[in-house]
């Protein structure tokens, strides 16, 4: 009877614990779940109710987000031209020869419109032209060079990831994505301008030596595109820029809107290259004025490597001479329209310069835009400047008539710094005559003595262009051992806002100065300075000798 008793317990045991594990169980599974009991600082301990949509409005839905559209039907048939090989091989390209002559890469028959262009080759792009002709014009609507219409300029080959332009595989695979529409027919062409060495010494196969790989992908309408915008492309260089005037970027006339630019720069000044504004004159109304370039181009502080989708920075190689940057800025959200004419310019403006539009740089520029009808021709693209071999003095100026400074013989100097303040011959650009200047430190005591050839004997006006700086002392000139003029102070001190190292020329005259004909002794000395000066150097640009009377 005992152990029957015990045996029970032990069922009834078991039982209870088989039904807490079971509870424990269900417990879990439905907190697992979230239909187990809330907490009590949630929602008052009860759970939350079953989730629905609020009542829908009235009304046939419409499709308002790019995922929906791609729902809805189309309207066109789409289709592609591409350099695939009609024998079933797998050289799927087409040749270019490098003699100039035009290639039809797309002879397309409409009404439609081209979506996509895809190109891959071997080698730079700064030889190679792209033009698009639409409707049977004779003209192009589009002329670029290859990589400008792909979006870095000056044939860098870089990747860019924007939204109507994206290469990728280190910038070999090219897309373009810009709408071009037409009504009866669109021809895309490539010409090819390399020279005929231009793989010797190169690692480039003979099967991809000038063959391109591309796709042209475009829709097929049953009607005509009513009120067409053509898609147009002008490439421009300025090399170097007229001084005192902005670079020209694009000029219109007609009825359209602006949507974009892909800018090169190579720079012939030393530091930062970008303080120039933009500047739109819209109709002939100046429309916008920026603030700076890279302001334009929505960076700011200068610039770096980016690519963003309607702006980018795909090449930026640094702030020295020679150095090259490419920059883009599509106006995909805010297309610029115009009802006569557009004109977008910039300023070249170098750091280092007190004054606008007073660089050397090389610019390129693609302005892209659509417009009603065809713009007027241009001249076509020939030799590009970008392909040639880079001079860094291209453009160099010269103060007329000046006798530079830098390349006056040197006839002795004395300087409280010793050696150290030996005259030199240095390079500052963009504002002084030949880019460069003599420089010369007295420590606080010294001279320099310059050999000053004159024609003939005579009294002369001699017009010195002395540079001034924050460091530089008060200058006292002699002209063949007799003291001449009064003592020029040339510090001119540090400004926080426009804090440049050194300012430019500036000219200072000094009437009825006698010379022999032949070599004359010009002495400048530098014993003083002014009280917030922190140097007595002399930065002499150039002198200018001219008759008295």
């Amino acid at each position: 009877m005992k152990d029957q008793m015990i045996k029970r317990r032990s069922i009834l045991f078991v039982g209870v614990l088989l039904a807490a594990a079971a509870l424990v169980l269900s417990y879990a599974a439905g907190r697992q779940a979230g239909l187990g009991q809330a907490p009590p600082f949630h929602t008052g301990g009860t759970l939350f109710p079953e989730p629905g949509p609020a009542v829908a409005p009235a009304g046939p839905v419409q499709a308002d987000t790019p995922m929906m559209l791609l729902a809805r039907p189309k309207n066109f048939s789409a289709a592609r031209v591409s350099s695939f090989a009609r024998n079933g091989l797998n050289l799927d390209t087409l040749p270019v020869p490098a003699d100039g002559q035009e290639v039809t890469l797309a002879d397309l028959k409409g009404p439609g419109a081209i979506t996509h262009i895809w190109m891959t080759y071997r080698g730079g792009s700064e030889n190679l032209i792209l033009r698009i002709y639409w409707d049977g014009n004779p003209n192009p609507s589009v002329e670029a060079p290859l990589g400008d219409f792909f979006g870095v300029g000056m044939g860098i080959t870089v990747p860019i990831s924007s939204q109507p332009i994206q290469c990728t595989s280190g910038g070999q695979s090219k897309n373009c994505w810009w709408y071009m529409p037409y009504n009866s027919s669109a021809r895309v062409t490539l010409t090819n301008l390399r020279s005929p060495d231009f793989f010797k010494n190169t690692n480039v196969n003979l099967r991809h030596q000038n063959r391109f790989y591309y796709h042209v992908e475009y829709q097929s309408y049953s009607q005509p595109v009513k009120d067409l915008r053509y898609f147009h492309a002008r490439f421009l260089e300025t090399d170097p820029p007229d001084r005192g005037k902005p670079v020209t970027l694009l000029d219109v006339e007609g009825d359209g809107h602006f949507v974009g630019v892909v800018l090169g720069n190579r720079s012939r000044t030393p530091g930062w290259f970008g303080e120039g504004d933009d500047i739109f004159t819209v109709d002939g109304r100046l429309s916008m004025v920026g603030t700076g370039t890279e302001d334009y181009f929505c960076d700011a502080w200068g610039l770096r490597v980016f690519s963003e989708q309607f702006f980018g920075c795909p090449v930026f190689e640094g702030r020295e001479i020679g150095h090259r940057t490419s920059l883009y800025r599509f106006h995909i959200n805010d297309p610029i329209p115009f009802r006569k004419s557009f004109k977008f310019e910039i300023e070249h403006w170098p750091w280092i310069s007190e004054f606008p539009n007073t660089g050397r740089d090389y610019f390129s520029s693609l302005g892209f835009w659509y417009q009603k009808g065809f713009h007027k021709p241009w001249p076509r693209l020939g030799k590009l400047i970008q392909a040639e071999p880079w001079d860094p003095a291209k453009g160099r100026w010269h103060v007329a008539d000046a006798l530079e400074a830098e390349d006056l013989a040197i006839l002795g100097y004395k300087s409280a710094k010793g050696e150290a303040g030996r005259p030199e011959r240095q390079l500052l650009m963009p504002n002084q005559s030949g880019d460069h200047m003599l420089l010369f430190d007295s420590g606080g005591s010294g001279e320099v003595s310059l050999a000053v050839p004159a024609e003939r004997e005579g009294l002369y006006t001699v017009k010195i262009h002395f540079l001034r700086a924050p460091d530089y002392g008060i200058v006292r000139l002699a002209v063949n051992g007799a003291p001449t003029g009064e003592p020029i102070d040339l510090h001119r001190a540090f400004v926080e806002m426009f804090p440049r190292e050194v300012w430019p020329p500036q000219e200072y005259v000094f009437k009825d100065v006698p010379l022999k004909a032949g070599l004359n002794t010009f002495i400048f000395a530098v014993n003083e300075k002014n009280a917030e000066a922190t140097g007595s150097k002399l930065g002499i640009d150039c002198l200018v000798l001219g008759p008295a009377r």
